[in-house]
């Protein structure tokens, strides 16, 4: 398997997700809106493309994406692939709209 070479602007937005967002598991939209703290245009636009050109791109399987997100410094686990895609793809529409796009 290749490795994924993850860009320092996703994992800065992993880094968002740690214990501070509690202990009941939060919708994936609660996920969403921490992992979207304090990330720029210029982020937005690095993440937006690493997901749709690399994560969900359809080249790497649940367990790749699994093994991926397990080495980010995220504390939120996702126990199917389809869960964690789901999140990818919201997380992506979420920075494909304003502000992070846009005038």
């Amino acid at each position: 398997m290749i490795p994924i070479i993850v860009p320092p602007a996703f994992k800065k937005a992993c880094r968002n997700l740690g214990q501070n967002i509690g202990y009941e598991q939060p919708s994936l939209d609660t996920v969403v809106l921490y992992a979207l703290n304090e990330l720029d245009r210029n982020d937005a636009a690095v993440i937006r493309q690493f997901i749709d050109d690399e994560l969900l791109s359809g080249r790497h399987d649940d367990a790749a994406l699994q093994e991926l997100w397990s080495s980010t410094p995220a504390s939120i686990y996702f126990h199917e692939g389809d869960d964690l895609r789901k999140f990818l793809g919201l997380l992506s529409a979420t920075l494909g709209q304003p502000p992070y796009v846009g005038n």
